[in-house]
């Protein structure tokens, strides 16, 4: 009698949801816990609800604080346009109320780099101006309707005044033995275990540059350290847990993105942006090219259009809160498709014809 060998494939791992335990992100392997978008989304979900939001980012110098400030800045304006994003310095948080008021009156994401040094360079009685004016931030410019969401990198939380140290969010990108025992004071004797484990996880990505997991008896998860994920110990005042988060560079792919660093204005950028205007026009003309620079501003959040226009949006969403229409029986009702279109070969910009 002849033997049949059947193979039974392997079942993907799954939690006791029902949730794959393994996602992919642009093809590249990771733990559905430990995403870094569920941080993003943690703060966007209580930024509906609260006009402040401040998030601490704690660790040693190189240990990765600025390169996770863009991550969130980025990943938070995605999920929302409304939000302009300002990579800002010391010295303009020590003159808050003045960099708050040059600011437009959109939503704002402002990440402050480096703060260690501030009272060493600034003083008390800075410190304590600045504490006063970030009480009262919403009330600056007496517009109440602007959220604004602030980024504070420091080096070792221990030193700050207990005002900086308390925020919604704190994201740890390292944490050396000396800090153990103060790091669980902030997060609770119950979290000791984890900080350990998060110590231990940060020694390995430096010596071995790979870091694991154990999911079950003799199974592992392994990340390789920067390429593209690190780890991070993060707190959402609810509980404690691991993340991991790449470089923006390897979220935007070669891409640019103009909201993060937008181009600074120089004499070639003028040059470059009169012959953007003769060309756009040419191959648009003037009230379609005016017209898709005005919709381009609307999804970032600048509101160009005419007061009727804008007015008319205010008629429309009284209707919608009170749940008598819907966005898409207005659109049937009005003869609005949603359309896609390419841009043909005579319509390139100069820049890819002389590229």
């Amino acid at each position: 009698m002849t033997a049949t060998e059947r193979i039974i494939p392997r079942p993907e791992r799954k939690s006791k949801l029902g949730k794959p335990v393994i996602i992919q992100w642009k093809s590249v392997p990771m733990l559905r816990s430990q995403s870094i978008n569920a941080c993003v989304n943690d703060i966007y979900e209580s930024s509906k609800s609260m006009g402040f939001i401040k998030i601490n980012l704690i660790g040693a110098s190189s240990s990765g604080k600025s390169t996770l400030a863009e991550v969130l800045c980025h990943q938070l304006h995605e999920r929302d346009h409304t939000f302009e994003v300002h990579h800002l310095e010391d010295k303009d948080l020590i003159d808050f109320r003045t960099t708050i008021q040059n600011l437009s009156k959109n939503n704002q994401i402002l990440s402050f780099d480096d703060l260690s040094g501030l009272v060493a360079k600034f003083g008390k009685v800075a410190l304590e101006k600045l504490e006063a004016e970030i009480t009262t931030i919403r009330h600056i410019n007496q517009n109440e309707d602007r959220k604004i969401i602030m980024l504070l990198s420091f080096h070792a939380q221990k030193k700050l005044s207990k005002f900086l140290r308390i925020s919604n969010f704190t994201f740890y990108t390292d944490c050396q033995k000396e800090e153990v025992n103060y790091l669980e004071e902030l997060l609770g004797k119950n979290q000791k275990s984890k900080i350990l484990q998060f110590a231990n996880l940060r020694s390995q990505s430096r010596i071995n540059h790979r870091f694991s997991f154990q999911l079950s008896r003799g199974n592992h998860f392994t990340y390789q350290d920067g390429n593209p994920f690190r780890i991070l110990l993060y707190n959402n005042g609810i509980s404690t847990r691991f993340v991991v988060s790449p470089q923006l560079s390897w979220i935007l792919d070669g891409e640019v993105c103009q909201k993060c660093f937008p181009s600074k204005k120089t004499d070639e950028t003028k040059i470059n942006l009169e012959k953007f205007r003769d060309d756009f026009s040419k191959k648009f003309g003037k009230g379609i090219a005016k017209r898709a620079i005005e919709l381009k501003l609307l999804r970032q959040g600048f509101y160009t259009q005419p007061k009727r226009v804008m007015q008319a949006e205010k008629y429309i969403e009284q209707f919608f809160n009170a749940k008598k229409i819907n966005l898409e029986e207005l659109a049937e009702l009005y003869g609005l498709k949603e359309r896609t279109t390419k841009l043909f070969p005579d319509k390139q910009p100069l820049l890819v014809e002389n590229a």
